[in-house]
Parts: C-alpha cells; sequence; structure tokens
C-alpha cells in the first residue's frame, strides 16, 4: 500500500529534521515560502535568517565543521544564488558536506530568462559534488536523500538542489524512506596494511601529515597513540592546526605559507617516508608543491578515491580508507612487525625541533609596543593565549593578521579552529556565529581584518538577534588590504595603488547594531578589553589599531 503523501515544503522539512540538524540558515525569497513556512514555530531545526547569502551559505558550511552533521541554507534564485557562491566554493575545497536549497522560477516559465532566472544546475556545477532541479512532487524525497547522502559520501562536499516555486507549493510528495543508515566506513585491504608495515619498517625518518580527513572520522586520540607508536613528529595541514592536540611533544606545527621561509619546515624536508593522512595535499600543505619530494616516499590515506594517490605527485602506497580505520588496522600490524625503535640520535633530534618549534611560537610576555608607538603583535596574542581555554572556538579570515594567529595560537582540542582554505574574506564573523549555536558552551572568537570584517559585518545584527553571548569580533585594523599591499611592496615597490582604505569606525557600528564595541591602540589596553568583551553578555567588536610598521608574523629574532 502507497505510504501517505504530504507536501513539498513537509517532506524537505522532514528530511533536514530526521538528520537532527538543528539550524538551517537562509535569506528568504519567494521562490521558496512554502518551504520557509514548513519551519513556522519549530525551535529544532530553527530557521536563522542572515543578512546576506554570503553570510548564510557560510554560516551552513562551518557549521557543518563544528557540528559534524551536515550543513543546510536556503536562498533565492539569480542574485542570491550568486552570492552564495563564496560559501560553496569554501566548501567545495574545504570538503565540506553541504545541501543548498536554490529557489527557482516556476517550471511552467523556465527557459524564458524570466525575473533573476538562472539555471542553476549549470551554474553550480564547478562548485558543487551534485546539482539537480526538482522537477516531480513525487520524487522530493528521493531525491533529497539522496543529496544528502552525497553530500556526506566518499569526499564530502556540497550539494545543490534547485526548487521551482510551483514544486515548493506543492502536494503530493511521498514520505522519505531513508532508514537512519550511515555512510559506510571504508577500511584498508589486508595487503595495503602489510605493504604500509613494510614501508614503516624501511624508513628511519618517519613523518605524519594530517588533515581534515581525521576530524571527519573523529580519529584525532587515534592519531595521537598512532604517533607514539611510531614516535614520528606530525604537521597539522593547511587550516587543519586542530587535528592534532598543538601541546604534545610530537607536534612541529601547522603548514601554510610561512613554512616555506621559516626553518620550522625541517622534520618534513628530512623525513624519508610522509605519512598522509585524510589530506588532498594542496598547495600550500606541500609547501608550493615541493613536498613530498621524488626522495621521499610517502603513504596517503584517505577516503577519497579521487584524491588518494591521484594527487600531483601520486604516492608509493595510496590507502583509500576511513582515517581513523586505517589508523588502527597499521598500528596494529605494527605490533607484531620487526621495526626497531628510532635511534637515540633521532630521539634527541625530536626533541631538538620540539624545543625549537616551542620557542618560536611562544609569545614573549614584555612586548609593550613598537618603536612607533603602535601596537605590537605579539603582545596581544600573548594575552589571547593566557586568556582563552583550549575549547574556545577559533574562527579566521584571509589576511596577514592570520599569519600571527598561525604562530602564536595553541590548539588542543579538534573542531575548535574554523578557517576557509580557499582564503575567502568575510568569512570569520558568519562562522563564529555558527560556531558559538553549535558548541554554546565555549566562546567564539573571529580574528579578521579590517577588509575582511567590513565584508560580512552586517551579520553583526544576526549574532544580537541570536543573543549570543561570548562571541567577540577582533578586528586588526590598518586601512589597508594589507597582504595585497605587502605583495604590491615586493613586485612593485614605492608604488602602492588599490590597496588603501578609508577609515571605519568598527566599534561605533558595533554599537549601533546592538552590540558592544571597544577600539585599543595600545598594548596596555588590550587584556582588560578582551576580557570585558568576553563577559559582555551579548556580541562584541574590539577595533585593533594597527600600524603600518608592524613586522610581518615570522620576521624577528625569537
Amino acid at each position: 500500500m502507497e505510504l501517505c503523501k504530504m507536501t513539498v515544503a513537509e517532506a524537505i522539512f522532514k528530511a533536514i529534521k530526521i538528520r537532527k540538524i538543528d539550524y538551517v540558515f537562509c535569506v528568504p525569497g519567494e521562490s521558496f515560502l512554502a518551504t520557509m513556512d514548513s519551519f513556522y514555530g519549530s525551535l529544532k531545526p530553527l530557521l536563522v535568517s542572515a543578512r546576506h547569502e554570503e553570510g548564510a551559505g557560510i554560516m551552513a558550511e562551518a557549521y557543518a565543521k563544528a557540528s559534524a552533521r551536515t550543513g543546510v541554507c536556503l536562498v533565492t534564485r539569480g542574485p542570491g544564488l550568486t552570492h552564495l557562491t563564496i560559501a560553496l566554493h569554501t566548501a567545495k575545497q574545504d570538503s565540506t558536506p553541504l545541501v543548498v536549497f536554490v529557489g527557482q522560477v516556476p517550471t511552467q516559465i523556465r527557459h524564458r530568462e524570466a525575473f533573476q532566472e538562472l539555471d542553476v544546475v549549470e551554474f553550480t556545477r564547478p562548485v558543487s559534488k551534485w546539482a539537480v532541479e526538482l522537477n516531480r512532487a513525487d520524487r522530493v524525497a528521493e531525491i533529497v536523500d539522496k543529496a544528502f547522502h552525497i553530500a556526506n559520501s566518499g569526499r564530502p562536499g556540497p550539494v545543490v538542489i534547485s526548487l521551482p516555486e510551483d514544486i515548493d507549493r506543492s502536494s503530493g510528495a511521498k514520505h522519505s524512506v531513508w532508514r537512519g543508515s550511515t555512510v559506510g566506513t571504508p577500511s584498508p585491504s589486508a595487503l595495503g596494511v602489510e605493504k604500509a608495515v613494510s614501508m614503516i619498517e624501511e624508513a628511519e625518518r618517519p613523518c605524519i601529515v594530517a588533515g581534515e580527513g581525521v576530524l571527519r572520522a573523529n580519529a584525532t586520540d587515534k592519531l595521537v597513540h598512532f604517533a607514539e607508536c611510531l614516535e614520528a613528529p606530525v604537521f597539522t595541514a593547511w587550516r587543519r592546526f586542530d587535528v592534532f592536540p598543538n601541546k604534545h611533544p610530537l607536534y612541529m606545527g601547522g603548514l601554510h605559507l610561512t613554512s616555506i621561509s621559516n626553518d620550522l619546515s625541517d622534520p618534513l624536508k628530512k623525513a624519508d617516508l610522509i605519512i598522509a593522512i585524510g589530506t588532498r595535499l594542496d598547495e600550500f600543505t606541500t609547501l608550493n608543491y615541493t613536498s613530498p619530494s621524488r626522495n621521499q616516499k610517502l603513504i596517503h590515506i584517505d577516503q577519497s578515491p579521487e584524491d588518494t594517490g591521484g594527487i600531483w605527485i601520486g604516492a608509493d602506497l595510496a590507502l583509500v580508507a576511513d582515517a581513523g580505520e586505517a589508523i588502527i588496522k597499521i598500528e596494529g600490524a605494527l605490533k607484531h612487525s620487526k621495526r626497531l625503535k628510532p635511534s637515540k640520535a633521532r630521539q634527541t633530534q625530536i626533541v631538538d625541533w620540539r624545543e625549537h618549534y616551542t620557542k618560536r611560537t611562544t609569545p614573549r610576555s614584555d612586548r609593550i609596543g613598537l618603536k612607533d608607538g603602535t601596537i605590537d603583535l605579539e603582545g596581544v596574542y600573548h594575552d589571547i593565549v593566557n586568556i582563552l581555554a583550549d575549547d574556545a572556538g577559533i574562527t579566521c579570515d584571509a589576511g596577514d593578521f592570520g599569519g600571527w594567529l598561525i604562530r602564536y595560537y595553541k590548539w588542543n582540542k579538534p573542531r575548535t579552529f574554523f578557517g576557509p582554505t580557499t582564503g575567502a574574506m568575510g568569512y570569520a564573523l558568519p562562522a563564529a556565529i555558527a560556531a558559538k549555536l553549535a558548541r554554546p558552551q565555549a566562546p567564539a572568537i573571529a580574528f579578521a581584518g579590517d577588509g575582511g570584517f567590513a565584508m560580512t559585518m552586517s551579520e553583526l545584527e544576526t549574532a544580537v538577534r541570536l543573543k549570543l553571548d561570548g562571541l567577540v569580533v577582533l578586528v586588526f585594523n590598518n586601512n589597508n588590504f594589507g597582504t595585497i599591499r605587502r605583495h604590491q611592496n615586493r613586485e612593485f615597490p614605492g608604488r602602492p595603488v588599490g590597496t588603501g582604505l578609508g577609515t571605519i569606525d568598527f566599534a561605533a557600528i558595533a554599537k549601533a547594531m546592538g552590540a558592544e564595541g571597544s577600539k585599543v591602540s595600545k598594548n596596555e589596553e588590550f587584556a582588560k578589553a578582551f576580557k570585558a568583551a568576553l563577559n559582555a553578555g551579548c556580541p562584541a567588536v574590539i577595533d585593533i589599531a594597527v600600524g603600518g610598521n608592524s613586522l610581518e608574523p615570522w620576521a624577528d629574532n625569537n
């Protein structure tokens, strides 16, 4: 007997609710009014309206990272979708499961270039895993279930569903047949494990590079045990700094642009075997595609068949497997192997590397300002790391200010860092909102430059509306697109053009939106202002005046 039918909007709502997704983000549109109406009176899932589609998309993407669930957002057609593409690109490159519903013109006027009409499927294909248009009410539940499956399977990513207005208003949708199944966990073959053990046995200087797949598998503890078993140094992939506890004596740092020019990457460069776990080995993680070198052996472990072993450098062994499963199987086999403990010289070298890392990445306490009287960012980060606990959620925009964060901050718990590998500006504030919603017990701190913060600062009103206390935005304000100005000075010295910005009083804007706002221009002011912001009882912004003579993050003698 056929199951009782319901409206399309009810089918979409139930598909979200049964997956225990607590928040859905949107900018409202007339194309999907029925779907919006299905959330009326619902607290879980709660429909959260953002001020801009970029903000809504980033919130959904960061919510997925923070909650280990699928992010969901709703936007309208045409301009709404084009605004969303930054979030789609971020989810694609960051391997974030995301399901996006995009309003569309009614089916009876499709392909006439109607008001705000855009071919959603064709437009989003390059920045999604799958894009589909709903054109039959009786197949909505089936297609939506498939969308969630694709978003989470293999290498996760964004799926886009085009929702025509007449389909949104339709009835006749069948109930979902989703049975609560989980996406299968791939496990390495016995032959693959045997080969991995053989390569590890032969290696004298193994090194581990760990990425997002470890977080996805909730395998941080397993990774720690594995690293200790091998007594191998560990690096985290670009913007995956929370994969491995930074306080651990085997941790050597997060791979990033400045690793190319500083000396903290020696353990990686001198390795004879690199074990890459849960990372696609992108440009920055590989130090501009120089590591692994042709002279280094590579074991590449990830659950994505497309990326594992099929990257620019290939792999001596590619294991298509869940990170946690692979770690357990390989470590179990190593217990019965003939592998020798590292030599005394090797153990001493690892201790020396760790001491050097600690010295280079511990902010000094005596930083009271630069010679020109402007704020010393090393002193600011000394205060930050001594005030925040390990459970704080850290979100980060793109910009030179982020180099100081990467150098000095220490992540010791998984799912506490949220930053786009794409380098998308405007990410920090919307991501902090999502992190706070997903992890309400922990503070959420957004790090942004004045350029990036201004791109999405309207979402501060969203944070105020949601009554999010313990959400603090640190705006490093130099009235510049600072990263580009630095590149400009290097390639065209003395010819600044297009990178200067005017003055914005971010503290006043924060107050105008119902948040707290303060300004800091001297080191002795920061700690007090930061503590007050954390305890303000509402969102808060600290406008930090950064001088033009601030050194680059690694340009000192510490």
